[in-house]
């Protein structure tokens, strides 16, 4: 009889997953509070320091469905040690470039790393906890983006002026090797299955020839079960809506601090209050909606709806500690559906194919990411009026709920 226990301390794996996603969010970010010595060097413009930026984002989107299909077909564990240790080679080698051309195939490459990551940590959430506990879990999981963003912007510039901006990028590739061997010594590999007594070389022969015909059959089976699903697509474009809010936060709040009349430095402490809340949500949103007896649908449309009040009211403040404080409660709230969209996917996706679900969600969601800076830019230019973005927001913010309201309730 075969068997498919799972060994080891499912809260060490989750540990070393989440940390391997953060790794993403870091390698990406750090580039921020490096870009003006980066850009002095090599004479660099903004424009063509934004589109490291736009190069890492490129590779990132291009593997988000292939790394989902692999997370469910082959072995996630590996999958996530390779994928965390090209990212760090790749980000000690931008220590080492000589030309702009070489750091931008450089942040291509990292890009393609890091885009897979997320569908094999949720793979090892959904194989090593049980159904009622994977909210909690994917809660910490997606804790991550806001984690690794502080931690570019906090360290980023005390290590470049401590030693340089190439010792800085090697600092934080040091970061890969370690969590590399937090995946391999805490992240459990599945068991292998006991053979019974039919043992037999004709035996294995069938089982490994219908396991190959299976798995060339199912090749694209959950990314079409993904995108012909109704209700996949309504939780994708309820979430499009709810992500263009979080990435518009993070791109416009500063400028609207400054427009206000703060320094950068106390724009940049707004967003770092609201990133430190969003951290503590994220964690606390699965046992959240446990403890209020909702299900994810019904916890998204609270989540969100608060999320669009947060907007209005931080658009109304006018001093440095109003807009601190309603940060606060504002990032708390905007990473309190995350958990619950990816939950849901997966759910809705069947044991099989979790992690294609939560990464071909996630490409509809990043799509916002490259749309908001368009939409609101231009917004911008055409009123010269700041505040209009808080008003944007809000339609998003109304919209995704409405979207959920379709949703069917989940039990």
């Amino acid at each position: 009889m075969g068997t498919s226990e799972k060994k080891g301390n499912p809260w060490l794996s989750l540990s070393a997953v989440t940390l391997a996603f953060s790794f993403t969010f870091l390698s990406r970010y750090i580039w921020s509070p490096l870009m003006s010595d980066v850009s002095g060097e090599f004479g660099i413009n903004a424009t063509q320091a934004g589109l490291y930026m736009s190069a890492f984002f490129a590779g990132y989107l291009v593997t988000q469905i292939p790394g989902g299909i692999m997370a469910d077909k082959y072995e996630p564990k590996y999958i996530l040690m390779i994928c965390t240790a090209l990212g760090g080679i790749m980000t000690a080698m931008m220590s080492m470039i000589r030309s702009y051309e070489m750091g931008l195939v450089i942040r291509v490459v990292t890009g393609v790393s890091s885009g897979c990551v997320m569908a094999q940590c949720s793979k090892v959430v959904a194989t090593t906890f049980e159904p009622r506990k994977r909210a909690s879990a994917m809660g910490v999981v997606l804790a991550s983006p806001p984690f690794g963003i502080t931690l570019a912007q906090s360290l980023g510039a005390p290590l470049n002026q401590a030693m340089g901006w190439r010792n800085t990028f090697l600092a934080v590739a040091a970061v890969a090797v370690v969590i590399v061997v937090m995946i391999f010594a805490w992240v459990p590999a599945p068991a292998k299955e006991k053979a019974s007594g039919a043992d037999t070389p004709a035996a294995r022969a069938k089982a490994e020839t219908a396991a190959a015909a299976s798995k060339q059959a199912g090749l694209l089976e959950g990314l079409v079960g993904f995108f012909t699903n109704r209700q996949q697509l309504l939780l994708g474009a309820s979430g499009f809506m709810f992500m263009f809010i979080s990435v518009g936060f993070a791109t416009w709040t500063n400028r609207y601090a400054q427009s206000l009349g703060f320094t950068p430095v106390q724009g940049g402490m707004v967003i770092t209050c609201y990133s430190i809340a969003g951290i503590l949500a994220s964690c606390a949103s699965g046992a959240l909606a446990q403890k209020l007896n909702l299900s994810h649908r019904n916890f998204l449309i609270l989540s969100l709806s608060l999320m669009g009040i947060m907007t209005l009211v931080f658009s109304f403040q006018r001093s440095y500690m109003g807009l601190l404080a309603v940060g606060v409660v504002y990032g708390a709230c905007s990473y309190l559906p995350s958990t619950h969209y990816t939950t849901s996917a997966m759910m809705l996706a069947g044991e099989r194919y979790t992690a294609t679900a939560a990464s071909s969600q996630n490409l509809l969601f990043q799509l916002a990411s490259l749309i908001m800076p368009v939409i609101v830019g231009r917004a911008i230019d055409a009123t010269g009026n700041y505040s209009l973005v808080w008003y944007i927001f809000f339609g998003c913010a109304v919209i995704s709920v409405l979207f959920c309201f379709f949703v069917k309730n989940d039990k």
